[in-house]
């Protein structure tokens, strides 16, 4: 049901310049899509969850760190270039 949001957030973050793999598997568990990010040596993992989705919003989890945020849709290109700035 999320998947035009996991493509929007996904073109988003292209559109920032950023790498961007989609896992669309719902029988994963979150634990696995993190697993699977952290083998491709990504530093943040995006997810579309039902609960963020009603506020606008995705979940973004810093794989090293483990902290995990609510970006705004409409922001997300934003964030993502001022993680750029910042490694």
């Amino acid at each position: 049901d999320l998947y035009p949001v996991a493509i929007r957030a996904a073109s988003a973050l292209r559109q920032a310049g950023q790498s961007v793999d989609v896992v669309l598997d719902t029988t994963k568990k979150p634990k696995g899509v993190f697993k699977h990010a952290d083998r491709l040596g990504a530093k943040f993992c995006v997810v579309a969850g039902a609960d963020e989705y009603a506020n606008g919003e995705v979940a973004v989890k810093n794989l090293e760190s483990g902290e995990q945020e609510s970006i705004k849709l409409d922001y997300l290109v934003e964030w993502a270039k001022d993680k750029q700035k910042d490694s």
